[in-house]
């Protein structure tokens, strides 16, 4: 029976991947967006197809349950140059200790200072600049609870900053990994970014963000000097599905392919497929296919690994065409201690 394993978990992923009719896509429901651009170079190289292959410090973002898969330690670092001079910085390390594994992480979004725009000026020529920040940090528990089955569970705290206002929450990310016993075949899931929505506080005075109370009904809306509540943001909510396995395993060449469906809360489901060989350990090549995404679908990257004394560092560099949008480029490092 074994030998049908493999095909018919290819199919199911595959037709968990067909679209459905009539589909909705709710673009632009949700808030923190930064929370869904993928982090490190070898995942993005891959097509993002990194949920079941995710074994290093950066399985944080993916799949927390993959840090059950670090022999001892691991730290990683990550920088994103994103379309309109945006940027987005991670990083995060693992430790293994006696009880499994504990990791700390953190996410920043930066866009530097932006035009404030208001109705009479909404070119934001004459208004002068905000500052706009997003920024995530997360402890991280994971560990395997039999010898095939990884649960990883991160907790993080959430903080959006825009202009004069700022406002805190937290999610949960939750995944598994799974190791099947037919040859190499392994199984990972996760759902993401789990919480409750944010609110922004702005004091409100008749309908107008930090207006002065005057006693007057300057917005002829019946009420004097009211406090509008905003409305609620929701998170990202994500939940991603793959596989992994090796295609090609010798003395001193190693390939693994990939594929994954993606289901954001906020658009269509997205499915990547990627690929990863290895030569003597040390040279990686990289490349990745998405479909169904927005813009750009072609990934591709390399890597390699230096040791260094008892330690052993890792360069990864991964490019994304994004269509109409600009070619992104994203670099990553890690240290296995």
């Amino acid at each position: 029976m074994k030998k049908y394993i493999l095909p018919a978990v290819m199919l199911a992923v595959l037709g968990l991947c067909l679209p459905a009719n009539a589909q909705f896509a709710k673009v632009g429901t949700v808030g923190l967006k930064f929370l869904d651009i993928g982090v490190g170079g070898r995942a993005l190289a891959m097509g993002e197809a990194y949920t079941a292959v995710a074994n290093d410090a950066s399985a944080i973002f993916w799949n927390p349950a993959g840090v059950a898969n670090i022999k001892s330690g691991d730290f990683f670092a990550g920088y994103t140059n994103w379309p309109a001079d945006i940027n987005l910085y991670s990083a995060a390390v693992v430790q293994k200790l006696g009880f499994g594994h504990i990791g700390l992480s953190f996410n920043v979004l930066n866009t530097g200072l932006i035009n404030r725009t208001t109705t009479y000026d909404p070119d934001g020529d004459f208004s002068g600049t905000a500052a706009y920040e997003d920024w995530s940090a997360g402890l991280t528990y994971g560990r395997y609870l039999t010898d095939r089955f990884a649960f990883g569970a991160t907790f993080k705290m959430l903080k959006e900053t825009v202009a004069d206002w700022e406002q805190t929450g937290w999610a949960v990310d939750i995944g598994t990994y799974y190791e099947t016993g037919y040859k190499s075949l392994r199984i990972g899931m996760a759902i993401l970014n789990f919480g409750p929505d944010l609110r922004f506080d702005i004091a409100d005075v008749d309908g107008v963000p930090g207006g002065i109370p005057n006693g007057y009904d300057d917005n002829g809306d019946g009420f004097v000097d009211n406090d509008t509540e905003e409305a609620a943001v929701p998170l990202p909510l994500t939940f991603r599905a793959g596989v992994a396995f090796e295609v090609l395993e010798t003395a001193s060449s190693r390939a693994t392919v990939s594929a994954e469906l993606m289901h954001p809360s906020d658009n269509e489901e997205r499915y990547s497929f990627g690929g990863e060989y290895w030569f003597q350990d040390m040279l990686a090549l990289r490349t990745g296919w998405k479909l169904n995404a927005d813009e750009g679908g072609f990934t591709a990257g390399a890597g390699f690994k230096l040791p260094l004394a008892s330690l052993e560092a890792s360069f990864d560099y991964a490019y994304n065409n994004l269509g109409k949008l600009s070619d992104v480029h994203r670099g990553s490092f890690s240290i296995t201690f």
